[in-house]
């Protein structure tokens, strides 16, 4: 795993734990396919770089049979497609499908540090520090403001009597 992916999701954890919020997944599928295709996988939370472990994986779970080794990326890890996905961007085995489909996008692909493609009908909102800092900056100030003014004028009514 390349080290920034690392750090982002690292930074990204530690933004949760610190905020108290998890991120959401938000959107619906678009059916494009496009998810199905270029995947990486993992087995006891490492990226597979050979044809070795694949098939152990394969021969712990058959249901991964379906996806087949299509290239290495710049950092030797393999690269799949599924075969089940058929012309018409749908899934021929959708009842059957493994965990790693039904379950896409999981939130632990934002927190190790993963992406969405920007065409995905899906999307991670997550609450930023920024966010934070803005909501409690407009609102403490406003607030504040507000309720002084009304006192300092409650006040100016009461002496007048």
């Amino acid at each position: 795993m390349p080290r920034l992916t690392l750090l982002i999701g690292l930074f990204r954890r530690f933004r949760a734990f610190v905020l108290k919020r998890d991120v959401e997944v938000v959107g619906q599928c678009r059916m494009c396919g496009r998810c199905c295709r270029e995947i990486m996988l993992r087995d006891a939370g490492r990226c597979l770089k050979t044809e070795k472990q694949f098939l152990d994986l394969c021969q712990s779970d058959p249901l991964h049979e379906c996806f087949t080794i299509t290239r290495r990326d710049e950092f030797g890890v393999l690269i799949f497609n599924c075969v089940k996905l058929d012309g018409d961007n749908i899934c021929t085995d959708y009842e059957s499908r493994p965990a790693l489909c039904s379950n896409y996008p999981t939130k632990s692909l934002y927190y190790n540090g993963g992406w969405l493609r920007d065409d995905c009908g899906y999307s991670f909102k997550a609450v930023t520090f920024r966010d934070v800092f803005m909501r409690r900056r407009s609102m403490g100030k406003s607030r504040f403001a507000e309720t002084l003014q009304e006192q300092i004028e409650q006040e100016k009514d009461k002496r007048a009597l």
